[in-house]
């Protein structure tokens, strides 16, 4: 007999397990629509899953970003003052970030921050953007309002 699928790992803290309960109480005691946050969704797997989703031809809106990007980035960095540093929210493998990354580089040292709720996300994307000259990057495992707090106690003067 098989016991039953765990959905916490037995190695994080009580603290962890109890919020991830609470959370789950909490989105499938809702009327109406059931949700669960989208932090437990976002593991290895589901992180890798969504950058294959994101490449389906019914989900042309990851396309329409790279374009407009390809088009645009050089118009975009030419309007920012600098210096400028660069905080990104959900920004997974930082494919579409490259882009404006690199035409900022050419331009100034760019501070980047991506804040993205999935580790594995952070890592690929590290992988993806750490060649790029003149780009720090310091990932944030975080959410978006977390993550950001802790990208403004890093500004420094004029940024």
């Amino acid at each position: 007999m098989s016991s039953a699928p765990r959905l916490v790992p037995t190695s994080v803290s009580t603290q962890v397990r109890s919020e991830f309960a609470s959370d789950v109480v909490i989105g499938l005691s809702q009327p109406g629509q059931k949700e669960l946050p989208s932090k437990y969704l976002y593991d290895e797997v589901g992180s890798a899953l969504f950058d294959v989703i994101c490449v389906l031809p019914e989900y042309g809106l990851s396309r329409a970003g790279m374009r407009i990007l390809n088009r645009h980035a050089g118009d975009v960095v030419d309007r920012l003052p600098s210096p400028v540093i660069v905080a990104e929210l959900g920004s997974g493998s930082g494919q579409k970030t490259r882009l404006l990354l690199e035409a900022l580089a050419r331009k100034q040292r760019v501070n980047y921050y991506p804040i993205d709720i999935s580790g594995s996300a952070l890592s690929r994307c590290r992988q993806e953007l750490g060649q790029i000259d003149r780009v720090s990057i310091v990932g944030f495992e975080r959410a978006y309002l977390d993550g950001l707090q802790e990208v403004a106690a890093r500004r420094r003067e004029g940024e």
